[in-house]
């Protein structure tokens, strides 16, 4: 558990900075519901060969579990863990906290205020979403590329970034698992984020809501169940299942983006 003696309620400038953070993401999750950025995931078969007219993704998450992460994240508190062995640490939860804390340290305050990779609204989406049961099942920021060939849906998954981002090769069947917070956290920061700059309004669509998602986007990734039915199937019981009789807490770090604890009772 973490160390009492560190831990503090907000006050003052970080109080309201945690504030505004949680108002971003609130607005961030609500435009993506309002815009359509959610469906259903769907599986697919692993291969080697380069994708020609691909859907690149990092995730793609249901409308049921988008409305059920805004309602999380309007409950969300803060609390403050000043422990200095946290010092490379964003923040953390523990699933199945009722009171639906957050613990912020010491790198959160000085990442961006607004949606970018290893934001402060990114790192509570992904943090909130572990209070809903979901995992990290990579520590990189997983990329999903799939295509279609011949009525089958095929591609690969791996790392963003790196000299063999085609690295999980052996494994016949991928998912395009929902489980993973790192990647729900990196389709926001990255896939649907707007890619121009603000001034009144976004200047690659237009867009006047300061934290909101890019209608411009690809998203033809949250589509494809609709042609492939059976995909879809295959994925339906095997979402952001949980095991309630762990005790763990997820940790967000610089440069491990996001670990799993075990924590002593």
């Amino acid at each position: 558990m973490a160390a009492p003696q560190y831990i503090s309620n907000l006050s003052g400038q970080k109080a309201r900075q945690a504030e505004e953070a949680k108002q971003a993401a609130v607005q961030i999750v609500q435009d993506a519901l309002q815009k359509g950025f959610y469906e259903f995931p769907v599986s697919f078969y692993y291969t080697c060969s380069d994708p020609v007219d691909s859907y690149k993704f990092c995730c793609i998450p249901t409308e049921n579990f988008l409305r059920d992460l805004l309602a999380k994240l309007k409950r969300v508190v803060f609390k403050e863990d000043k422990n200095p062995e946290e010092s490379k640490t964003f923040a953390y939860v523990y699933p199945g906290d009722e009171t639906c804390t957050v613990y912020l340290c010491a790198l959160f305050w000085k990442v961006p205020d607004y949606l970018c990779k290893d934001s402060k609204p990114g790192t509570l989406i992904h943090e909130v979403s572990h209070l809903l049961g979901t995992d990290d099942v990579t520590y990189n920021e997983l990329l999903v590329e799939l295509y279609e060939d011949h009525n089958t849906l095929l591609g690969w998954s791996g790392p963003m970034s790196g000299d063999n981002p085609k690295d999980l090769k052996g494994r016949p069947k991928e998912e395009v698992v929902q489980i993973n917070a790192n990647s729900l956290e990196y389709e926001f920061e990255t896939m649907i984020n707007h890619e121009g700059h603000y001034s009144n309004k976004y200047s690659c669509c237009g867009e006047t809501k300061r934290h909101s998602v890019c209608r411009h986007r690809s998203t033809g990734h949250y589509h494809l169940h609709e042609r492939f039915p059976r995909q879809k199937r295959e994925m339906q019981e095997r979402l952001w299942e949980t095991s309630p009789r762990e005790m763990v807490r997820y940790v967000k770090m610089a440069g491990n983006v996001c670990k799993k604890e075990h924590v002593r009772h």
